[in-house]
């Protein structure tokens, strides 16, 4: 049995290498779209539970943009307590303050200031490509970066995931719910660093929890073990499947297989030589 995984989007969990050429759309935003990304990450050889929590919603940042007291003390009472105010509600962020332990930024003139109006972050609207396009980790920009897109969503996301691949800066997206805060953080698989949940309904905030409740669930889930085979029965005659992920598969690689989904087996793809059989042209 093999020993190790790369990371991708295999039968629902994060276990595929490559985002590789796009489908073309007839869009503003096509001329944009990126050819090819790549992001890793690595994993072990059976499949099995884990009780480590919260690993995914602890790489993602949530900032809450509201003047609801109901939607403060919801997300408060969740673990956010970053809240985004104009910066002609201070008094509001006081009041709030006064009764619970939250962090209170300010919006003015296209930055995001904390208390000492420090610069935390810069927001930008993005309606265009060439809007997008201005957006680059190496320009002037705060630590964070908040972006506003005002038109399609999906394609400037990915874009942004690829742009800023690597960099130390964090990108968050206003989402004006929960459906549009789960499209940035699953762009391109790896997601946006945060978002900015701008809402005056608590049940956002609640679906939002319960999102990255699901996934911390689904990444706890996925730890690798060696298993041993002790016997080997005979089962009589089943039906042949066959997946061709033409080159894709490299040696410790394979598919996740199995009846039940609290154990899986990682099957090895038909990349290596062995006495019975030759290297396969295609990985299956």
């Amino acid at each position: 049995m093999a020993t190790s995984l790369s990371s991708t989007c295999l039968l629902g969990f994060p276990f595929l290498k490559h985002f590789s050429s796009f489908t073309p759309l007839t869009d503003k935003w096509n001329s944009l779209r990126l050819n090819k990304t790549t992001c890793s990450t690595s994993s072990t050889s059976v499949f099995t539970t884990s009780s480590s929590g919260g690993s995914y919603e602890k790489s993602k940042r949530v900032w809450i943009w509201t003047e609801s007291k109901q939607v403060m003390t919801a997300a408060v009472e969740r673990g956010w307590n970053t809240f985004i105010f104009l910066s002609n509600h201070r008094q509001l962020a006081i009041d709030w303050s006064s009764i619970a332990l939250i962090y209170p930024l300010f919006i003015e003139e296209g930055e995001v200031l904390d208390g000492e109006n420090k610069r935390v972050a810069t927001i930008f609207e993005v309606s265009t490509p060439q809007e997008l396009q201005q957006i680059q980790p190496e320009n002037g920009q705060a630590e964070n970066v908040v972006i506003n897109l005002l038109d399609w969503q999906i394609i400037p996301a990915e874009n942004i995931v690829a742009t800023f691949q690597g960099s130390r800066k964090t990108v968050l997206a206003i989402s004006k719910n929960h459906s549009e805060a789960q499209i940035f953080l699953e762009a391109l698989e790896h997601g946006l660093g945060g978002v900015v949940l701008k809402v005056e309904d608590v049940e956002a905030v609640m679906k939002l929890k319960e999102y990255f409740d699901r996934r911390n669930e689904a990444t706890n889930l996925i730890s690798l073990t060696k298993a041993t085979v002790t016997r080997v029965q005979a089962a009589g005659m089943g039906d042949r499947i066959c997946v061709d992920l033409c080159s894709l598969m490299k040696p410790g690689e394979g598919l996740l297989v199995g009846s039940f989904a609290r154990g899986l087996f990682l099957v090895h793809s038909e990349c290596m030589e062995s006495k019975l059989h030759c290297k396969q042209a295609i990985s299956h």
